[in-house]
C-alpha cells in the first residue's frame, strides 16, 4: 500500500466515466463535457464547450422539450433533481445504437452554495422501455380478457339462472338445486378470472392506506363463519387500497377454506411489510411453490384462484410473497419489501 494515497481530480473521474455527462452553466453554456459524450455524439470539445447547450439538440430526435424543462427547474432551484426521455439519433460512425431512448438525469452543480450549473448524465434506457411496453401489451390482453369473462360468461350464466328460477316455480325437483349450486361455483370462477386479470396490472394506484382498516374491512367482507381474527397491526404502506383489500380478503377466504370454520387468522407487521398466519392444518413444504398456481387448490368447493389473485396483487406491487409455516403449526404468508409513506 502506498504510503500518500493518490488524488485524482473530479474532471479526470467523471471524465472516465462510461455515461456521457456534460456540464452547462445557469447561463445556458456548456461547460464540460467528458470523454463518452464526445465519443458517441462526435461533438468537436473546443466547438462544443462554450457553445449554448441547445447544440445538443442536434442529437436528439425527440424529447428535447424535456431537456429544457428539466434544466430549468435544476438551474433556478427549483429541483434538486430532474430526470427526462429522449429519444436519441447519433452519428452512423457511433459506437451505440443510432437509434436509442435515452434518460438524462439532472443535479445542480454547487459552488460557495450557490448554483453555478447544472450536470446531465445520460443513459440507455433500451431494456427498460422495452419492458414498459411488454407490460403495455400484457395489461392490453389482460383488458381484453376481462371484458370477455365479464361479457361472454356472465351474460349466458344470467339467462341460464334465470331460467332456473322459472323451473323451480313450476316443478320441485332435488336436481335443481345441484344446478343452482353449479351456477354459483361458475359465478365465482368468473368472479375470480376477472379479478385475477385485474389484479395483473402492473400499475397500482397507490396511497397511504392503514393496513388495520384494510384488514377490518376484508373482514367484514368475507364469509368466515366463528373463524377469529388476531389483528396486531397498526402499520401504514403505500398500495392501491382496492387490491390490498382484494389481497386480505383472499388470504381470509383461503384460512377458513382450509382451515375450518373455527379457524383463527392473525395480522401483524414486518420490518418491511405484514404477514398473515392462521393456526389450520398448514401448507405441505413440498406444495407451497404451488399454491400461487391458478386452479390450485384443496378445498372441495375452491375455485383455485384466491391465491393467485394474491401473488398477482403482490407482483403489481413490487412486492416479495413468501408462504411458510405459522408459529402454531398452520399457514403463514409474509408480504415484504412494502414502501411506508
Amino acid at each position: 500500500m502506498a504510503d500518500t494515497p493518490v488524488a485524482f481530480d473530479a474532471a479526470t473521474v467523471v471524465g472516465s466515466l462510461q455515461d456521457p455527462v456534460f456540464a452547462i452553466t445557469t447561463d445556458g453554456d456548456v461547460a464540460f463535457a467528458n470523454r463518452r459524450f464526445l465519443e458517441i455524439t462526435r461533438f468537436d470539445r473546443e466547438a462544443l464547450v462554450g457553445a449554448d447547450y441547445r447544440i445538443v439538440a442536434d442529437v436528439i430526435e425527440e424529447g428535447f422539450e424535456n431537456v429544457e424543462h428539466a434544466f430549468a427547474l435544476v438551474a433556478t432551484g427549483r429541483s434538486d433533481e430532474e430526470r427526462a426521455q429522449m429519444q436519441m439519433d447519433h452519428p452512423e460512425d457511433a459506437p451505440v445504437p443510432r437509434q436509442m431512448p435515452a434518460e438524462g438525469r439532472f443535479t445542480p452543480v454547487r459552488r460557495d452554495g450557490d448554483i453555478a450549473g447544472v450536470a446531465v448524465s445520460f443513459r440507455n434506457i433500451t431494456e427498460r422501455v422495452e419492458r414498459e411496453r411488454e407490460l403495455e401489451r400484457q395489461n392490453e390482453r389482460l383488458d381484453r380478457f376481462a371484458s370477455v369473462v365479464s361479457h361472454d360468461l356472465r351474460n349466458p350464466l344470467n339467462v341460464a339462472s334465470g331460467h332456473l328460477e322459472l323451473a323451480r316455480e313450476n316443478c320441485e325437483d332435488d336436481n335443481l338445486d345441484s344446478v343452482a349450486s353449479a351456477h354459483e361455483r361458475m359465478q365465482s370462477l368468473v368472479d375470480g378470472l376477472l379479478t385475477l386479470a385485474r389484479s395483473g396490472e402492473r400499475d397500482p394506484d397507490c396511497e397511504a392506506a392503514s393496513l388495520e382498516a384494510a384488514v377490518r374491512r376484508a373482514w367484514a367482507g368475507v364469509e368466515t363463519a366463528d373463524a377469529t381474527l388476531d389483528c396486531r397491526t397498526e402499520g401504514r404502506v403505500l398500495a392501491d387500497p382496492s387490491r390490498l383489500g382484494q389481497l386480505f380478503e383472499n388470504l381470509f377466504r383461503n384460512a377458513v377454506e382450509h382451515g375450518g370454520d373455527d379457524v383463527t387468522v392473525t395480522v401483524g407487521d414486518l420490518d418491511d411489510g405484514f404477514y398473515v398466519e392462521d393456526d389450520g392444518p398448514g401448507i405441505p413444504a413440498d406444495e407451497r411453490e404451488d399454491v400461487f398456481e391458478p386452479g390450485y387448490s384443496n378445498a372441495a368447493d375452491g375455485t383455485g384462484l384466491g391465491l393467485a389473485i394474491v401473488e398477482q396483487t403482490a407482483a403489481g406491487h413490487d412486492w416479495t410473497l413468501t408462504v411458510s409455516e405459522s408459529s402454531a403449526g398452520g399457514a403463514r404468508f409474509e408480504i415484504t419489501d412494502v414502501e411506508s409513506p
